[in-house]
């Protein structure tokens, strides 16, 4: 078993270290990581999408479980969606009167354009648009989404967006070193 290097002082170098010594602690960074991408404002100062591959390789270099890593990131990203829903639901015609939606009413605009011409699969995809990703949610909350169809493509696509960028460092690794 290869552990990654962790000698600079960077960042990510202090991750690796950290994840080498407590790797219990992987699957509660990651669905904190996927809760965070799921909610306008933390979104923008937390970049889960890189963090993934890196703990997803970290991982597979400790002989972690790539299941147990994918269902904490998916649980993570799934209730990020649901209080996100939530406060679109809660604020429905207001939300554009509360930050950052104000500063931003586009994003709103945006979101129910996306919504309306896709439907289900604006949500489903909308874990891949990058800076839409936790304002899409708010949106079908203030359109009022059915809930149940909702957590249906809340629930689909976390487990590809989660999927996506776990597995290619774990799979790597995992290939690399049989």
């Amino acid at each position: 078993m290869q552990t990654p290097p962790s000698s600079d002082s960077s960042f990510t170098g202090m991750l690796v270290a950290f994840l080498r010594d407590h790797q219990y602690l992987a699957d509660p960074l990651v669905f904190i990581l996927g809760f965070a991408e799921g909610v306008p404002v933390i979104s923008l100062f937390v970049p889960s999408s890189a963090l993934f591959l890196a703990v997803g390789s970290m991982q597979g270099a400790f002989g972690g479980s790539f299941i147990s890593l994918w269902l904490s990131a998916t649980g993570g990203a799934i209730v990020g969606d649901l209080v996100t829903y939530g406060i679109g639901r809660y604020f429905k015609d207001d939300a554009q009167r509360v930050w950052p939606i104000s500063r931003r009413p586009e994003l709103l605009t945006t979101g129910r354009k996306l919504i309306d011409r896709w439907g289900i699969l604006a949500i489903l995809g909308g874990k891949f648009l990058g800076f839409m990703r936790p304002f899409l949610p708010i949106t079908a909350g203030v359109m009022e989404m059915n809930f149940v169809i909702f957590c249906i493509a809340s629930v689909v696509s976390s487990l590809l967006w989660s999927g996506v960028f776990l597995a290619p460092g774990f799979g790597l690794l995992q290939l690399a070193n049989p």
